[in-house]
């Protein structure tokens, strides 16, 4: 080759190092600049694993082992272990990239990546700091013999110095010590070593080849302290002299105020040598009480001989230019730059001697071997599948999971298959390493995957990326290494951390990383938009993951028609000066201006009920017992702005762990809590809003709640724009499926961290179980009704009220036929609250809590006309400074399963009608009964009866709370009276009128006989009243009438239940599978709430204990209830499984 060829070559390759190194983070990737197909897709191939950087070979042995014929035919892909960068440029490697290799004829040679990587240094103390990779062990690369690809040389660019160029003979080595073993603060990416707490000095020694005698190294110690009361300090002795303290010893403690978890040291000592060897002593004292005591990590940079002896990785600040003069070199010496570490460059020199001297081209990393030598092989991991995740077509969503959950994974995607035609892609995990981070876990992997599928954008049939679902759990310490994380024993995926692992504040994790795909997506995350939503179910094992789907899948396909889905509850802390108030009322208003007037808004505002003092503080038991009325009565949607800790909301009780772990609720709402840490779900710990989505017979459907520390005020910004798309629609007047709600609330919010700390617990692509068709009013009594014209109604009177239902444009929905329930409310009451707790101040707010009555008629064609009874006692009377309308609101259902919903303000209840046509009859009460429609007066019941009750009045039932002495109520033995039944109504749904029933808990009532009278008013208050006589007996076992399988004969599995006498109870229901020489097969045990007089169902997949499918045959099941910490057992019955 003549030397203008040599100068051209070198001359490209030095530029193309260098566009590699400086290019601008701008581009814009097409769908064509990605593989169609992934190499993985056909062939042979076997992963390995490095767990250092530098020279690596496979020889002939090797390659047999692995099951290759030799090294000839084998090459190497994959780049190894470098952590991949946050920012999506054109740097970011599609599939696995060809490793260029050297074929000596008797070893394969390659670069390797390993774990550890290296930086520049900030201090002017010393050059280089080491990084561990977050999320990796060991580092991996593939390996294959597919014929279609040929082995690929390093390229080898002539580097002959130039005469005269400085010459460099030492470089600046590395070494370093750190042990990762615990986390500061169970948050980031952080893990510190050696605890100094009860020893309070430790040794460490280092061996510092090729250590240039007389120079200086420089030591970098890193060091965590969290005490208080005092300073604490570090001494240090080197090979037993006592090194020169300073200012960066002391490790202050911590204060009272700030967000501080634990105080971090960098100090950096000159050391002197006599030989290669250092012993380096850390002693650790303090003036305070000691919480927290560990090193980080120790660092050496030295001067070190460029002197090669195998293998040297070396690399030297400002060396591009200079000549590096390796000494104990020979023929066989290569000198590669692997700057980019997966492209190394042989850089050609001259050998004179025993030195060899290239011209450095870069300041990065470069390493130098003799290729006759042996090296370091990397290590057998495992024969690889074909796999082809590039080659799929474009999904409407990506779930990812571990492989133990792929299963149940699927499940999710043949459900919005049938729900909503979506595509739905199931990858497991280590696939997404395979294909998207060199094999190696990386949590940039599962965002790469997603920037290929949406950068593809819509295909032919309109499928679009638009959802992620992470199906798993994870933890803060992404590698397993301390104890607390190794012994969880659970299947994972990984989570993103801050490297930030000292301030509660800056220290966070998110999942927002995996929806931020903008072409050149910054480090500076909080910036970036989300691209598609995101969501997590953090599940653990093959049950949970099972119970979560099967919760989905009831949530979703089971018909559950009611006006629980008109209903919202805002629950709002005290003190800090009733911000927590406000910001609840800015989110209501928000509510309504964007799609969400149709629903009713319920109140819990602490500070609005009166405090009493208890054993652990201050505590609001009415506030508690309307918020769970309100739960267990069903609401679509729930969101608490306040204080709240892993495992509770506020400081005074309002909801702890015994709440979360028996929240047992018919209907499942959408939690959001605008509060610090409820769902910290990289905790060790299963933290509370963990618990309520995984109950798998109440909690929560999905939440929007906090894994982190967060901020009032951003909090409130943050809630008000999530409220402007709880109930709005999108482009094909469609509600918002809860991922996008989240996604498109965030990105209203500016660059701003607290919004990173928002996860959504849940399916990303479900939609609430909103109603879809409005309801209309158009007259009341004849009457016009809008904005413009706002009749009053009085007291007494009937209004006949007239409307029709639209469809989902608007338009009159003439092919619904159905039901419709109007529920009329009193006028909006201005309610001043008590200025409680620290901080405390008086807010005034409107609340509309005065139910006045419920009806049911007919809805035929799209139209319906229903009779309103306005009772006698209304607020308006007495309210002659609150002249705010009334407010009807209404839910349909069709005979199809459509379901509508609307609501009306433009009407006024005021004054008196004293002409109105008198009803002297009182209410009929057609039922009293406790917990069974069988009951005889006199029967024996449990200590906490159900009281149920039908009853019916021409005139309506009176349901208003504002009249004295005409409430609803149940009297105990003369003596105790509950006067809140009338909020346990509900209207008969099967027929039209005024009738319904009431069905209300007693608990805790004392053993022996008891009176029970039962009073209700109809809307001209008039009375009725019945009484009945009970026994309670102490530890009465439960009636259970009979127990039954679904699905008998038996093909995949059967479904039990109990007929029992504890309706709306919790319950706890075991069933016991035998075969018929009396083994026991299989058996299960779940609580929840029955559904009325038949117990939810427990679900035999037709396996053993083992997991095994069972043979053929005839089997005996029974089962058993338990109820008030009694049992009852049924009698034996058989079931037979067929084949499948």
């Amino acid at each position: 080759m003549n030397l203008y060829n040599k100068l051209h070559i070198s001359i490209i390759a030095i530029l193309l190092l260098i566009i590699a190194f400086f290019a601008p983070n701008t581009y814009a990737r097409t769908a064509e600049s990605y593989a169609t197909e992934s190499l993985l897709s056909s062939g042979k191939w076997v992963k390995v694993s490095v767990n250092e950087s530098g020279i690596h070979a496979i020889t002939a042995s090797d390659a047999k082992r692995w099951g290759f014929s030799g090294i000839n035919s084998l090459k190497v892909f994959g780049y190894g272990g470098a952590p991949i960068s946050l920012i999506l440029d054109d740097k970011q490697i599609d599939d696995l990239t060809q490793v260029p290799v050297l074929n000596t004829g008797k070893q394969l040679i390659f670069y390797a990546q390993g774990i550890t990587t290296w930086t520049n240094s900030n201090s002017n103390s010393i050059d280089y700091v080491q990084r561990q990779h977050p999320y990796a062990k060991e580092a991996y690369y593939f390996v294959t013999d597919r014929d279609d690809i040929e082995q690929l040389s390093v390229t080898a660019i002539d580097s002959t110095p130039a005469t005269g160029a400085a010459a460099i003979t030492e470089f600046t080595e590395r070494a370093f010590h750190e042990t990762e073993s615990v986390s500061p603060c169970e948050s980031g990416n952080m893990l510190l070593g050696e605890d100094f707490r009860f020893t309070n000095s430790h040794s460490f020694s280092f061996d510092l080849p090729g250590y240039k005698q007389g120079s200086t190294a420089q030591v970098l110690v890193s060091f965590a302290a969290k005490s208080t009361g005092g300073d604490s300090k570090l001494s240090f002795k080197a090979n037993g002299t006592e090194l020169e303290s300073s200012s960066q010893d002391v490790i202050p403690s911590m204060s009272s105020s700030g967000y501080d978890l634990i105080k971090f040291t960098e100090t950096v000592k000159q050391i002197s040598l006599g030989n290669e060897n250092l012993t380096l002593d850390i002693a650790f004292a303090s003036a305070g009480t000691v919480l927290a005591a560990n090193l980080d990590f120790i660092t050496i940079n030295y001067q070190r001989k460029l002197e090669l002896n195998g293998s040297l990785a070396f690399r030297q600040m400002n060396s591009a230019g200079k000549t590096f003069e390796i000494s104990n070199s020979n023929e066989n010496t290569r000198v590669w730059d692997v700057s980019v570490a997966n492209s190394p460059i042989e850089l050609t020199g001259t050998l004179s001697g025993s030195t060899y001297s290239v011209k450095a081209v870069s300041d990065g990393e470069h390493v130098a071997f003799d290729a006759n030598a042996s090296h370091k092989s990397p290590s057998f991991k495992e024969n690889v599948a074909s796999q082809n995740i590039h080659g799929e077509p474009t999904p409407d969503m990506i779930i990812i999971t571990p492989a133990e959950f792929m299963s149940q994974a699927q499940r999710i995607a043949d459900l919005h298959l049938q729900l909503d035609s979506m595509r739905v892609l199931v990858v497991a995990q280590q696939k997404v390493f395979n294909e998207f981070s060199s094999g190696t876990p990386d949590f940039m992997a599962y965002r790469k995957m997603a920037k290929m599928f949406y950068d593809r954008g819509a295909d032919e049939k309109g499928h679009k990326l638009g959802y992620l679902l992470l199906f798993g759990r994870g933890t803060y310490d992404n590698r397993q290494l301390s104890s607390a994380v190794k012994s969880l024993g659970y299947p994972m995926l990984l989570t993103w951390q801050t490297d930030n692992s000292s301030d509660e504040i800056a220290s966070y994790s998110t999942d927002d990383i995996v929806g931020m795909l903008e072409d050149n997506s910054s480090n500076s995350i909080a910036q970036n938009k989300l691209s598609i939503a995101v969501g997590r179910m953090p599940v653990k094992s093959l049950t949970e993951a099972k119970d979560a789907v099967d919760k989905l899948y009831s949530y979703t396909t089971k018909q559950d028609f009611g006006t629980w889905k008109n209903n919202i509850l805002m629950v709002a802390d005290d003190m800090n000066n009733a911000i927590h108030m406000e910001q609840a009322d800015a989110v209501i208003a928000n509510h309504k201006n964007y799609g969400g007037n149709s629903y009713v808004y319920n109140r819990i505002y602490l500070d609005a009920f009166t405090v009493e003092s208890s054993g652990a503080g201050r505590a609001f038991p009415e506030a508690r017992k309307k918020m769970f009325q309100k739960l267990n009565e069903g609401v679509l949607y729930l969101n608490y702005i306040g204080h709240s800790g892993n495992v509770e909301w506020t400081g005074d009780g309002l909801l702890n762990i015994n709440d979360i772990n028996n929240m047992y609720l018919k209907h499942y709402p959408l939690f959001l809590t605008a509060s610090c840490e409820f769902t910290r779900l990289d905790k060790t710990i299963v933290t509370g809003g963990e618990l309520l989505f995984l109950n798998p017979r109440g909690g929560a459907i999905a939440l929007i709640s906090t894994a982190r520390q967060v901020l009032i005020t951003d909090n409130g910004n943050l809630n008000k724009a999530i409220a402007r798309y709880m109930f709005a629609k999108d482009s094909n007047n469609s509600h918002y499926r809860i991922g996008e709600i989240l996604r498109l609330g965030k990105n209203e919010i500016g660059s701003n961290i607290n919004k990173l700390k928002y996860f959504l617990i849940g399916d990303p692509a479900l939609r609430l179980a909103y109603p879809t068709y409005g309801v209309n009013l158009e007259s009341i009594n004849g009457i016009t009704v809008n904005k413009d014209n706002m009749p009053v109604f009085k007291a007494r009177q009937s209004m006949t009220v007239k409307g029709h239902i639209t469809d989902i444009y608007g338009k009159k929905a003439t092919g619904f036929n159905g039901s419709v329930i109007p529920t009329l409310y009193d006028i909006e009451e201005s309610v001043v609250t008590h200025g409680y707790g620290d901080d405390g101040k008086e807010y005034t707010f409107l609340d509309r809590s005065n139910k006045l009555s419920v009806s049911k008629d007919s809805v035929m064609n799209g139209e319906f006309t229903v009779q309103v009874a306005i009772p006698s006692e209304t607020n308006a009377p007495s309210a002659y400074d609150n002249y705010t309308p009334a407010m009807l609101n209404f839910y349909a259902s069709s005979d199809n399963g459509i379901e509508a919903n609307g609501n009306n303000e433009q009407f006024y209840i005021y004054g008196y009608e004293d002409d109105a046509v008198t009803d002297t009859i009182g209410p009929e009460i057609k039922m009293l009964v406790l917990n069974s429609e069988s009951f005889k007066n006199g029967d024996n019941v449990n200590e906490s009866p159900l009281v149920m009750a039908a009853i019916s009045d021409d005139s309506g039932i009176n349901l208003s709370n504002s009249g004295i002495g005409h409430q609803m109520t149940i009297t105990i033995d003369g003596k105790t009276t509950y006067s809140d039944i009338s909020s346990y109504y509900t209207p008969d749904f099967a027929n039209s009128g005024n009738s319904g029933s009431v069905n209300y808990s007693l608990n805790n009532l004392s053993e022996g006989n008891h009176t029970l009278k039962f009073k209700v008013w109809d809307t001209f208050n008039n009375s009725s009243e019945q009484s009945i006589d009970f026994n309670v007996v102490t530890g009465l076992k439960p009636e259970m009438y009979d127990v039954y399988a679904i699905g008998n004969p038996a093909t995949t599995d059967a479904k039990f239940l109990i007929k029992h006498n504890r309706p709306d109870a919790l319950v706890t229901v075991s069933v016991y599978v035998y075969d018929l020489m009396g083994r026991l097969v299989w058996s299960a045990q779940e609580s929840g709430r029955s559904d009325m007089f038949t117990s939810f169902p427990i679900t035999w997949d037709l396996t053993d204990m083992a997991g095994r499918r069972v043979p053929r045959g005839i089997y005996v099941y029974k089962a058993g209830i338990s109820t008030d910490g009694v049992t009852e057992t049924t009698k034996a019955k058989k079931i037979a499984v067929a084949a499948k």
